[in-house]
């Protein structure tokens, strides 16, 4: 019977994963944008400081799999900057936009897990949503936060504010 429920959670989470992951190619990159009330960075954030103080995010962060080029709808590949222009830069914040969005929808499958699950294997489910999703959510507003500091932002900012 534990072999049926690691069995069919582990069909759900792929599935849900995938398809999160193919949902966000699918929606307007109009949607992607840093200013937008999910993907804006907050004050607390201090432009990324609170990811390298709190969560030591420079020591593992290269670590975790890169997957921003396995959907080829909109391939692009975050693991590095390698160029500096402002095109390519805003494409990278943008995907950063994309892939959090796509770990954040997996919480929103949660629920759907729920009725099949007995209680234990429930609170195993919720700890596996915010262990396979988290750091890849913090690894994306830090990156963002990163480049939201770079001069070829910040002085459009500034235009902007004037």
């Amino acid at each position: 019977m534990v072999f049926f429920y690691i069995s069919i959670n582990a069909l759900f989470w792929v599935a849900v994963h995938f398809a999160s992951g193919y949902l966000v190619h699918l929606l307007p990159e109009s949607l992607y944008r840093p200013d937008h009330l999910v993907f804006r960075l907050y004050r607390w954030e201090k432009r990324g400081t609170f990811y390298r103080r709190w969560f030591n995010i420079n020591a593992w962060k290269d670590r975790l799999p890169e997957a921003g080029e396995f959907f080829s709808l909109h391939p692009f590949d975050k693991s590095h900057l390698s160029r500096f222009d402002k095109d390519y830069l805003s494409r990278f914040m943008l995907e950063t936009c994309r892939a959090e969005l796509a770990h954040l929808l997996p919480f929103l499958f949660y629920p759907l897990c729920l009725p099949w699950n007995p209680w234990p294997a429930n609170l195993i489910m919720f700890l596996y949503v915010i262990f396979a999703n988290v750091p890849f959510i913090i690894i994306q507003r830090y990156n963002r936060a990163r480049l939201l500091a770079l001069p070829i932002f910040t002085s459009q900012e500034n235009l902007q504010n004037e």
